[in-house]
């Protein structure tokens, strides 16, 4: 099949005729091999990206570039503290305060090799895998019910021939049922089929957008493409993880009478629905590739800023997807869960009356976390997002402090050194461990390795040591300390580890061993408690108890 021929457009603008080789997707202009020169020379445009006219057959650059509420400008800019895309109004309207808004070009460098574009077709992925087993298993379904009506049919037949004629009436109504159940079947199932495939079409122009804009976009194009395409991506998971858990898989059965003397019915027919199989996973929001140090490992830490909280202790920290800041304050009346931005700004409060909230942890992939009460004996649900209480969890360990998630367990360390495996969905506990005498106010796990997870356990006014160990209760390591509160881990499996009234923050290796002291008093630490990494590990957060 012939090649369209792209003409050259500044010479077509001139009314020249030249064949373009290139195209700058900048301008969204081909040209021609002057004009490529041209255009190379010419330093406010020397740096647009220019790819081969070949890639533009049947393909077109044609990303939202306008902003949403000014349609008249064009997103130029980025914003850190948001992770949005903004014009200049924008700026000068909601983001005068922000710390960090860059043009476009800044962000966008490294976005290939971006934890963005990792976390964006990780998305893109999973989805096109939901939706693919969404559509296998509705096509399985729809064979199966035609299946399994047939048997029925048999079996309704057999019956039949069981008893006298005069029940040719009877017979022909359970027929009836049973077609009308089938219709009811089949069109649910081809409305199910029908939305999967929208679902599975839908992911694959978005999977195949990302791969060309990927392969032959600008870096500039493909970031403002990832940011576009973020709420397309939520909103499709949150459309997966709505429709799977109503999918079917649809039956159809059919149940004898016993009294063929007296009988006034054959049987009845009904349906019989089970959950389906499928699962979805979404990797949550995705930000821009401003940092990527996932996989450095810190050497030392360089102060950045001091955040005075009005009163109480910070016993228990943890960080959302967007790098929100979560604190429990467990010796104070009110406020004693509050979040933060990463640059110390309040943002929002929950006060749990008359309760000491010692320990949280999010729940991966929701909008929920846990936290400890320690003098209720209890754990409880949270909303992360509207602040809002959920259900309570009573345990049958004494005083709840450290807490884990880990899939569908809730992993909680008690004052006497017990670990309870508790299920998230039903409340029950499945199992209990005997890690150690002391109290373990902080449990970490490392799941990154479904063959080796791993759970580090801090014991406080006991052994005084961090404990290493398997998920069946097989110990790793044990290494002594002063008096270890909390830890948190980096990519590299190293551990974190503060010490109360020694105020050192340690490293431990994974084997166990102490790798180095990082942080001293000297270095602003009085009484270290809580401690905990951002998602991309490029900081720390550490609580002190008190300083003098």
């Amino acid at each position: 099949m012939a090649s369209t021929i792209l003409m050259c457009d500044p010479c077509s603008r001139h009314n020249k005729s030249s064949n373009g080789i290139k195209y700058c997707t900048d301008c969204e202009d081909s040209l021609c091999t002057e004009c490529t020169s041209m255009h190379c020379a010419v330093q406010r445009i020397s740096l647009h990206h220019l790819v081969d006219v070949s890639v533009i057959a049947g393909n077109a650059f044609n990303i939202k570039k306008n902003c949403i509420e000014h349609e008249d400008l064009s997103n130029e800019f980025y914003c850190s503290d948001h992770n949005c895309l903004v014009c200049q109004i924008c700026i000068d309207n909601n983001h005068r305060n922000c710390g960090k808004i860059q043009t476009i070009d800044i962000p966008a460098k490294g976005c290939r090799s971006s934890l963005m574009l990792e976390d964006v077709t990780k998305d893109i992925a999973s989805l096109l895998k939901s939706t693919k087993e969404l559509v296998e298993e509705s096509q399985k379904n729809k064979t199966r019910v035609g299946q399994i009506k047939a048997k029925v049919l048999k079996e309704i037949a057999k019956f039949r021939h069981d008893i006298n004629d005069h029940i040719d009436q009877l017979e022909r109504k359970l027929f009836s049922e049973v077609d009308i159940i089938d219709k009811k079947i089949c069109k649910k199932v081809g409305n199910a089929l029908c939305e999967a495939n929208e679902r599975q079409n839908f992911v694959e122009n978005v999977w195949q957008q990302v791969d060309f804009y990927t392969k032959h976009g600008s870096e500039s194009q493909l970031f403002i493409l990832l940011n576009t395409l973020k709420s397309d991506i939520s909103r499709q998971a949150q459309g997966l993880q709505n429709l799977i858990p109503c999918l079917e898989s649809n039956n159809i059965s059919f149940e004898p009478s016993d009294m063929i003397a007296v009988i006034k019915s054959l049987g009845s027919v009904k349906e019989i629905s089970t959950p389906s199989a499928v699962t979805s996973k979404h990797y949550g929001q995705v930000q821009a590739p401003i940092e990527d140090n996932r996989q450095k490992m810190s050497t030392q830490f360089g102060f950045e800023k001091k955040v005075n909280i009005p009163s109480g202790r910070i016993t228990g920290m943890a960080i959302t997807n967007d790098n929100r800041l979560i604190l429990c304050n467990d010796i104070t009346d009110e406020n004693n869960i509050s979040a933060w931005t990463e640059t110390g700004q309040h943002l929002q409060s929950l006060t749990i009356p008359d309760r000491r909230v010692f320990a949280i942890a999010i729940i991966p992939g929701t909008d929920e976390a846990m936290i400890t009460l320690p003098g209720d004996g209890l754990i409880q649900f949270i909303n992360i997002n509207s602040f809002t209480e959920g259900k309570e969890i009573q345990l049958s360990v004494v005083s709840p402090h450290g807490i884990a998630v880990i899939r569908d367990n809730l992993i909680v360390g008690s004052k006497d050194g017990k670990v309870s495996f508790i299920d998230r969905t039903s409340g029950k506990c499945q199992k209990i461990l005997k890690v150690c005498k002391g109290v373990l106010t902080a449990l970490v796990p490392d799941v990154g390795d479904q063959e080796d997870e791993r759970l580090y356990c801090c014991e406080h006014n006991g052994g005084n040591a961090v404990i290493c160990l398997i998920l069946d209760g097989t110990r790793i390591f044990s290494c002594v300390m002063k008096e270890p509160v909390a830890l948190a881990l980096d990519s590299k499996g190293y551990a974190y580890v503060t010490e109360y009234n020694c105020h050192n923050l340690h490293r431990l290796s994974s084997n166990g061993e102490v790798d180095d002291i990082l942080l001293k008093e000297t270095d602003g630490l009085h009484c270290p408690l809580a401690v905990v990494f951002n998602k991309t590990y490029s900081k720390m957060y550490i609580s002190n108890f008190w300083i003098y």
